[in-house]
């Protein structure tokens, strides 16, 4: 097995080359000074091997770079690391199969991964394979824990001998992270895999960062969506979504206008509170067979609703099929909080295909204040807006088109009804 495998391509020259003269009169090669005084150049210094061992001898971790190594450390086990986990900037390790780190195995340790833009922190694998290693688990709640220009490559190992949750990076028992500058890439399954649930992951604060060659750029909860914003991009993955899990709602949450649609399976509320949703202009929702997007649970939390897309950007929610009747649609019930409006949406592929009611959007109860302009209703089942009780709620309404939908409003039996 060659340890002194180069650097991967792609991903920078971190240590610069000396350059050398062909000198033509004589054929000789001479050596050139390096480029800068303070540059160092790569040498041949085989890399580090840390076994299991050295794991378990050693409670802190202080991985350094040696700018005479092309790659600083090979890790070929799978350690719970309980103690402080540090990467200087430049390192570059090498894992091998069946390899990963679980970092803090439920405890507060500082996890400081800290590259720059011209010494990145590398973590790869020996082989250049999606899912050659099982990549990074973190369980650590400290609020210290960051990672800043760091590159997680082919990671994610599947199958036999692999951890339940999969992805190359990965947040569980409440493990929270900073990540900025990061490039998660070529991974098995999700890149990211922060999520809520039995080993639901703490915050997560994300920003400037790239997922590219992935199955998927990341799998996470609606409550962790604030992080997902515009300023990383989620392009040049198998699937362009970032997939959201079906989880209760329990803060205030915003889509933000991404570069790759959402894809989700529906959400609600928890019960606890009033929660304010919020979709800024340009979003995309790609929703699955079958799902709804509930604003309410079973009390009357008035949460709020701000859907407010532009004509130039209009809020996008369609089936991931385009099919008619793909989704259930949106129902919203027991919220008359004088914010709630939807305003320069399209709907597309609404609306149950069977049983009533079948509108795209449902205005259940007696208790609804919604403001709804400017919205398309495209190739939806049946109905645009079906209503439970139009003379008791407040519904102010203006320019709603149909393309491709049979009909605008119904009552809750199904009956076609006009100026609600």
């Amino acid at each position: 097995m060659n340890y002194l495998t180069k650097k991967t391509s792609g991903i920078g020259n971190f240590k610069r080359k000396i350059s050398f003269w062909m000198l033509f009169a004589a054929g000789l090669i001479l050596s050139a000074c390096s480029k800068g005084n303070d540059a160092k150049p790569d040498g041949n210094d085989p890399a580090i091997v840390l076994d299991c061992d050295y794991f378990k001898d050693n409670t802190n971790i202080h991985l350094k770079d040696n700018p005479n190594a092309p790659v600083d450390y090979i890790i070929g086990c799978d350690p719970k690391i309980e103690g402080d986990f540090t990467v200087d900037a430049g390192v570059v390790v090498d894992f091998e199969k069946d390899a990963g780190l679980q970092l803090g195995n439920n405890k507060n340790i500082k996890i400081q991964m800290n590259g720059t833009a011209d010494k990145p922190i590398i973590l790869t694998g020996m082989q250049k394979d999606k899912g050659s290693w099982r990549g990074i688990q973190i369980a650590s709640d400290n609020t210290a824990n960051q990672m800043n220009y760091v590159t997680v490559e082919y990671a994610g190992q599947t199958g036999r001998g692999g951890w339940g949750q999969k992805g190359s990076v990965i947040g569980v028992a409440g493990g929270v992270m900073k990540m900025d500058h990061c490039t998660i890439q070529h991974g098995a399954i999700y890149g990211l895999h922060w999520v809520d649930g039995a080993l639901n992951a703490g915050e997560l604060v994300l920003s400037n960062s790239t997922f590219t060659g992935n199955d998927i750029p990341v799998h996470t909860s609606v409550n962790h969506i604030n992080s997902i914003d515009g300023t990383s991009t989620y392009t040049g993955n198998v699937n362009n979504y970032v997939e959201l899990r079906g989880d209760d709602v329990y803060q205030d949450v915003t889509f933000h206008k991404l570069d790759v649609p959402f894809l989700s399976v529906g959400f609600k509320p928890d019960n606890k509170d009033k929660r304010n949703f919020t979709f800024e202009p340009g979003v995309t929702l790609l929703m699955e067979a079958g799902s709804q997007i509930h604003f309410n649970n079973a009390f009357h939390n008035d949460h709020e609703i701000i859907m407010k897309g532009t004509a130039e950007e209009p809020i996008t929610l369609r089936g991931k099929e385009e099919v008619a009747g793909y989704w259930n649609g949106i129902q919203i019930n027991n919220t008359t909080n004088p914010l709630n409006e939807i305003g320069f949406v399209d709907i597309a592929h609404a609306g149950k295909t069977n049983g009533h009611p079948n509108g795209a959007i449902l205005l259940s109860s007696t208790s609804v204040f919604l403001n709804m302009h400017d919205v398309n209703f495209i190739d939806c089942f049946e109905y645009g807006v079906s209503i439970q009780s139009p003379n008791a709620i407040t519904f102010n309404y203006s320019n709603l088109n149909l393309d491709n939908t049979a009909k605008l409003f119904s009552s809750w039996s199904g009956n076609e009804i006009t100026n609600p």
